[in-house]
């Protein structure tokens, strides 16, 4: 016991270290934010089941959060003061990030440039944050 104690007073400090370490792996490997059901996460962009129509969005009955990642405005009757105008630098800052999750209904996902509301659909997919679609424009005949 003795040879124990003596022991453990030399080398405190690399024991610690060492203590440290493991710690941290632990932690690094177990609190993230993506998930490792990504691919489960990206299936309704291949099916497109993630993009709505403004018809489709009109019909919906449920509190509906329309964020705008752009200069342009979707033009949809009684959803504009449900608008929320974001960089998509900035969709996972904490503040944006507990908007979209306190939010009850969908949340939905327009950009005047498809492929940024792709994006930043797929960043909130990959965190876990469910009822994510994108709002096609019409106008433009694209798919993102």
């Amino acid at each position: 016991m003795v040879n124990q104690m003596k022991f453990l007073r030399q080398y405190w400090l690399i024991l610690s270290i060492i203590l440290l370490a493991v710690i941290l792996v632990l932690i690094r490997t177990y609190c993230h934010n993506f998930r490792y059901d990504a691919v489960r996460w990206a299936e309704p962009s291949v099916h497109g089941t993630n993009i709505l129509t403004k018809d489709q969005i009109v019909a919906m009955n449920s509190d509906i959060l329309l964020i705008t990642l752009g200069n342009e405005d979707p033009a949809i009757e009684n959803l504009q003061d449900k608008i929320l105008k974001l960089n998509p630098e900035s969709i996972i800052e904490k503040t944006n990030l507990s908007l979209i999750k306190k939010n009850k209904g969908p949340v939905i996902l327009f950009s005047d440039d498809n492929s940024v509301s792709a994006r930043v659909w797929m960043v909130l997919s990959e965190m876990g944050i469910k009822n994510v679609y994108i709002l096609r424009d019409d106008s433009k005949n694209e798919l993102p």
